[in-house]
């Protein structure tokens, strides 16, 4: 018979497929482990006949006209999620056929499951990217990411380096209005931490927007030597505008003389 462990490793290896746009080959995996095991439990055997209820829709909706008519019904069975506790590829899998059938709004939905886990929404960056700039312009993407970021975190770094990933991955695909729009609302925040400075000057260079520090400092090792202070380059400049002048002097004083 057919344990809860076989089948989770039935199900990753069909998830994987299904990431990779491979449903067909996915549901042959549910298909034989149906024909070769006659003898499943209740429980399983709905468990996998629910799998196969997905990967139609997903097989069905590759045609633009089909995905147009998709029925409410559909909607709903994808909507319902997964029979347990949904894993980050399960999240990720439904947010995918949403988004393949046009379906922009409840792929992000799908994404917002993923709560508050910093590791799994910067493994899914892609994908929320993807679904922004279908919803939003330039001019409506800062205050819908303002919203997103504030929905997934509480502390304002990882509010600031979210939106930063997002800019980095609108540029990265072609999308250069939406990234510029983005960084240019992030450097209105005051008091960024030195490496979102660093990070957003980085990226500003790269679509040509002149982006200047606020003077903030990386913190120095107790057993570092100090920086220059304000003071001493101002002492600086003091001297070379002296020298400057003395210079101008002398060219005077010999011009005359000639």
């Amino acid at each position: 018979m057919i344990g809860k462990i076989t089948l989770a490793l039935i199900r990753r290896e069909a998830n994987t497929y299904r990431s990779h746009g491979l449903s067909e080959e996915a549901a042959d995996l549910y298909k034989k482990l149906l024909s070769s095991s006659p003898n499943l439990s209740p429980e399983v055997k709905a468990d996998i006949e629910y799998q196969l209820k997905q990967i139609d829709l997903e097989i069905g909706c590759n045609a633009l006209e089909e995905c147009q008519a998709i029925s409410d019904e559909q909607i709903a069975v994808i909507k319902q999620g997964w029979r347990d506790q949904s894993t980050f590829d399960e999240i990720l899998t439904s947010a995918m056929i949403f988004y393949q059938i046009g379906r922009f709004g409840d792929a992000l939905g799908e994404l917002k499951k993923l709560g508050r886990n910093f590791d799994e929404l910067e493994q899914a960056t892609g994908e929320i990217t993807a679904c922004l700039i279908q919803l939003h312009g330039p001019e409506g993407l800062p205050a819908a990411v303002d919203q997103l970021a504030s929905e997934f975190f509480n502390d304002p770094k990882e509010i600031l380096s979210f939106q930063a990933a997002i800019a980095e991955k609108m540029l990265e695909w072609g999308h250069p209005k939406h990234a510029r729009s983005l960084l240019r609302h992030i450097m209105c925040y005051k008091d960024l931490p030195y490496e979102i400075q660093k990070h957003i000057s980085a990226l500003s260079r790269k679509i040509g927007i002149r982006y200047f520090f606020a003077g903030t400092r990386p913190p120095v090792p107790t057993d570092a030597q100090p920086g220059p202070t304000v003071t001493n380059d101002r002492s600086i400049l003091a001297g070379i505008w002296e020298t400057a002048k003395y210079l101008c002097r002398r060219l005077s004083s010999k011009n005359q003389g000639t």
